[in-house]
């Protein structure tokens, strides 16, 4: 039986992708050209994981938009009102990368769930990036040393990596039967 937080979360996915099939808003980002020669001196990888965090802001900001208004504006129609900001975090490139996200309460002051935020928590890529490194001999001693790409990354510590993998291996006798 799913529990409560997993149907919220599924319904704040499917409004989303409600939104996005039924409105098709546009979303635009600016880069300034000296930002992305900055983050060019790192490499290409690191252009791509920055504006990577970027869109993912830029996408729950519209989601927010689209449910509470626009800043600052009466609207009759919402659906929730802004209730501050709370430190999140999104999944990257297989790595745990914090992120800051608008908190949403309904008319009945209940915590409303942005389906963005929701669908850049998960962890699938995760758990497959864990596999791959495991299966290629790499000890679970040093492995947040090898997979941090981002300098604020964290969640691939020892433990971690550890529940990921008996996860992830208990799959494998079940692949072999089929």
């Amino acid at each position: 039986m799913k529990k409560q937080y997993q149907i919220k979360q599924q319904r704040a996915v499917q409004q989303f992708r409600r939104i996005a099939n039924e409105q098709n808003p546009n979303i635009q980002m600016i880069l300034p050209l000296a930002d992305i020669v900055g983050l060019l001196q790192q490499g290409v990888g690191n252009l791509l994981r920055e504006t990577g965090l970027a869109l993912m802001q830029t996408v729950m900001e519209e989601e927010v938009r689209h449910l509470a208004g626009e800043r600052h504006q009466q609207h009759e129609g919402r659906r929730a009102h802004r209730w501050g900001k709370e430190d999140g975090y999104c999944v990257v490139d297989g790595q745990k990368v914090p992120i800051q996200k608008t908190r949403l309460r309904t008319p009945d002051k209940r915590e409303q769930r942005l389906g963005s935020y929701e669908l850049f928590q998960r962890s699938g890529p995760l758990q497959a990036g864990v596999w791959d490194k495991m299966m290629r001999g790499l000890s679970t001693r040093n492995y947040g040393a090898v997979v941090k790409d981002f300098h604020n990354a964290y969640g691939v510590e020892k433990s971690a990596v550890s529940e990921n993998f008996i996860e992830a291996s208990e799959l494998v006798p079940m692949m072999n039967n089929i």
